[in-house]
């Protein structure tokens, strides 16, 4: 099913925009309402993420969604992946391990693009390519899903196809930075 996109402008959101939910990757509206919540009536927003049919909810300032940003173009995606393969260096100092992925989950947890593209350089780096720990992997995939799924509708590709670009992109960094 072909995904339609709008761009986030300074007009009302609408039932079926498609955006993107900073963790959660993109997401539809399927509905606006007002609710009471401790005694102050707001707006909210209700989604359902894409690929996932997970719901969720976000306030709405009547304009604009609150933490929700349109989808990326394709000059932010090739900005991205070129981020993305930039040779990986060897961290100064390796930290143990349940330090370096609790710091990793709080990166990813900010909802930046460029921290995630970062989370998923510092796993391929640390763990040679493929995680071979259930958390690193788990980690790796809360990294790449969302973005993939952004690109996939961006550029009307199967989501797999983008995961497999952002993973052999960064793969093909942490060749590049050992030669």
């Amino acid at each position: 099913m072909p995904v339609a996109t709008a761009p986030v402008d300074n007009t009302a959101p609408k039932i079926d925009d498609v955006l993107t939910h900073p963790v959660h990757g993109p997401v539809r509206i399927v509905s606006l309402r007002s609710r009471t919540v401790r005694g102050t009536e707001r707006e909210y927003v209700d989604l359902v993420v894409i690929d996932d049919q997970m719901q969720i909810s976000v306030p709405s300032d009547g304009k604009d969604v609150i933490g929700l940003r349109a989808l990326l173009e394709e000059a932010e995606i090739v900005a991205l992946l070129e981020q993305l393969g930039e040779p990986i260096p060897a961290p100064e100092k390796k930290a143990s391990w349940a330090h370096r992925i609790k710091s990793l989950q709080m990166q990813l947890q900010t909802g930046r693009l460029t921290d995630r593209i970062e989370v998923i350089r510092a796993i391929v780096r640390d763990s040679g390519g493929t995680p071979s720990s259930l958390a690193e992997r788990n980690l790796l995939k809360q990294a790449i899903d969302p973005l993939a799924s952004e690109i996939a509708i961006a550029r009307s590709v199967a989501r797999e196809d983008a995961q497999l670009l952002l993973q052999s992109t960064a793969e093909n960094a942490l060749e590049s930075a050992a030669a």
